[in-house]
């Protein structure tokens, strides 16, 4: 079977891409792959490090842009459907899959005008424009949350939860105990609101200096001055720009401070990590404070908000976290509960029915 899957930019579009792409294989080694993305997101580095095509299409973001970006946002789209038919037609694709974000908006539309069965995944809460459009033509949505049920048509969507990688799913070395791990990673891309407060919080953190380590995805901007940061006030840290396998930190982390993106979460949930969750503050709809609420509510996360982060506050959570290890314990527990691992399963065997029953 040929699919085509389109999406990406930044790694919560992207990573449940590769898990569904990944499920494909796994059912069947001779399924046949192709990316649509641009040459600007994260895809164009990630897709040709995989056994994945990659097709690139000249297509710009709308949703958060000021009138003069969104008119050329709507001006890039014929090109961007005219390049997305042409991927699809010569992919020879069965089935095409948006995993939502600018770049699926295109090729769903191509696909859909070519008589392609489509499907959508929506990974937050609150649905994005693209899909929230989309969803309307698609064959079957996918959704990770059930509060995301109402925005769609019942007769057509599903509650999956969020794919997975296959990374993910590996057994991973035991966790060592001491000292106790704090994971950074503000998102693929890094997020320098959550490394200037972790930066801050290190002074506070003088007393339990010799029983913490960090472990710090900075994103390439803040790498060195994080870096620089860690070792003026002595403490030891392991901190790159970006991690290929995030999942070998998690599974190290004893806490992980992050955003509140789906992807991240259902992360945490299958690595059953607890977290400090400092949501995105200008996400759309403000989904990512949503997303985390779910955790929150159930105790497997704590979360401060963009406005009231600060150095002080982020270490005393740190702190007590390390110095009361059954809290993390709970946390984790909790964290375990909200896992969904077959969701990129359930995804493939739909869009199997959905090519089914077209070539019937």
């Amino acid at each position: 079977m040929n699919i085509v899957i389109a999406g990406g930019g930044t790694g919560g579009h992207l990573f449940p891409g590769i898990a569904i792409a990944q499920e494909f294989v796994q059912q069947d080694p001779g399924n046949n792959i192709t990316f649509i993305g641009t040459m600007k997101g994260l895809e164009s580095r990630i897709i040709p490090q995989l056994s994945f095509r990659l097709q690139t299409i000249r297509v710009k973001g709308f949703a958060g842009k000021g009138p003069g970006c969104k008119l050329d946002a709507l001006l890039s789209l014929p090109i961007g459907f005219l390049q997305s038919g042409y991927h699809i037609q010569r992919s020879r694709a069965d089935i095409i899959v948006g995993v939502g974000g600018y770049i699926s908006f295109p090729a769903v539309v191509a696909g859909s005008a070519l008589m392609k069965p489509t499907v959508i995944h929506e990974q937050n809460s609150i649905p994005g424009l693209s899909n929230r459009i989309l969803g309307r033509i698609a064959s079957r949505v996918f959704v990770s949350y059930e509060d995301s049920l109402r925005f769609f048509q019942s007769h057509k969507t599903m509650y999956t939860g969020m794919p997975i990688r296959l990374q993910q799913l590996a057994e991973r070395a035991p966790r060592v105990p001491e000292p106790f791990c704090v994971c950074v990673c503000g998102g693929s891309q890094g997020a320098h609101q959550i490394n200037r407060a972790v930066c801050e919080a290190l002074p506070y953190l003088y007393a339990v200096k010799n029983n913490i380590r960090f472990m710090h995805q900075s994103g390439q901007s803040d790498c060195d001055m994080v870096k620089r940061t860690y070792k003026d006030n002595g403490f030891t840290a392991d901190v790159r720009p970006f991690v290929d396998d995030i999942f070998s930190w998690y599974h190290q982390a004893h806490l992980v401070i992050g955003r509140a993106g789906a992807a991240t979460l259902a992360e945490l949930a299958l690595c059953a990590r607890a977290a400090i969750l400092i949501p995105y503050p200008f996400a759309a709809d403000n989904h990512q404070e949503k997303n985390a609420r779910a955790f929150v509510d159930t105790d497997a996360a704590l979360m401060i908000r963009a406005q009231d982060l600060n150095g002080e506050n982020l270490a005393a959570h740190i702190i007590d976290l390390q110095t009361h290890r059954q809290k993390v314990l709970r946390m984790e527990n909790q964290a375990k509960t909200l896992s969904r691992p077959q969701a990129a399963e359930t995804i493939v065997r739909e869009c199997y029915h959905l090519v089914a029953q077209k070539e019937q």
